[in-house]
């Protein structure tokens, strides 16, 4: 198991909360390699943030994003322009919809990744004392971290370039690899470990009417529908497959679901993997 290191910056309010973190993350990390055969990074850095402290460092990270691939792609001002539209959008998304954003896998300085946990999220959410669903996102963000470390990085920067035309990923589903792998991962891990898995699409009692505006619950649920076809679709791969067989896809391209397949026809992604296992 990898070491742990938990950077507490979100206020002594949220001690007991960090608390917790280390030992739950005690729990759940081994799982993570175990259930997904993928190694995390060493070590596993953990930190608590405030909204606006997370916030400002998206600002800063999508920025050097937006500088090093324009320096490398050498875009025209077209795909320049519609570059800064999406960072734009993806910062006002964030402003808007952080306090359904409990937790998330980033890379906020290059090759380092690391899980931050806003609390602030939590406690709007009503998870701030829900010991179950920490243990569901100490099992769910760390799968992301195991999945950057597979692929090298590789599936975080096509999920996140600005010029998905230019990098040839415009047509290929990776959000829906990488959540559909995750939520497969901590079903798993949330069953060892207490008994039955904690689902995904939930919501707690005490939100905060704040929260609730965020989404309708049609809204929810269509998430929650999408996300739990990707998750049938890689336990189906890893059953004919095996793990190893479906952990091609952190080195293979190829194997990432289409944008076409993620929106109605993921059996035709599931028969991919069978396609190059017969190749093979």
């Amino acid at each position: 198991m990898p070491a742990v290191v938990v950077r507490h910056e979100a206020g002594k309010q949220f001690d007991p909360l960090a608390e917790r973190i280390e030992a739950v993350a005690a729990e759940t990390l081994p799982l993570v390699e175990a259930v997904t055969a993928l190694p995390l990074p060493d070590p596993v850095v953990i930190r608590t943030m405030t909204a606006r402290a997370w916030r400002k460092a998206h600002r800063r990270s999508t920025k050097r994003l937006l500088l090093a691939e324009t320096e490398e792609l050498a875009p025209s001002t077209h795909d320049l322009r519609a570059a800064l539209v999406t960072r734009k959008l993806r910062l006002k998304v964030l402003r808007r919809q952080w306090p359904a954003i409990g937790a998330q896998a980033v890379l906020f300085e290059p090759g380092q990744p690391e899980l931050v946990i806003l609390p602030e999220a939590l406690r709007h959410g009503g998870r701030l004392d829900d010991t179950p669903f920490l243990y569901k996102t100490l099992a769910h963000e760390p799968t992301h971290l195991a999945q950057y470390a597979a692929s090298e990085g590789r599936v975080w920067a096509a999920q996140d370039t600005l010029y998905p035309a230019l990098r040839g990923v415009a047509d290929r589903a990776y959000g829906l690899l990488l959540e559909g792998h995750a939520y497969w991962a901590d079903q798993q891990i949330t069953a060892k470990i207490l008994g039955e898995p904690v689902r995904t699409g939930t919501d707690s009692p005490r939100t905060s009417a704040r929260f609730r505006k965020l989404f309708t619950p049609a809204q929810r649920q269509a998430d929650a529908e999408l996300f739990a076809s990707a998750v049938d679709s890689v336990a189906q791969i890893v059953e004919t497959a095996g793990l190893d067989g479906f952990n091609r896809v952190w080195k293979s391209p190829d194997l990432v679901p289409s944008a076409e397949e993620a929106v109605g026809d993921l059996p035709a992604w599931q028969a991919r993997f069978a396609g190059r296992g017969a190749s093979a």
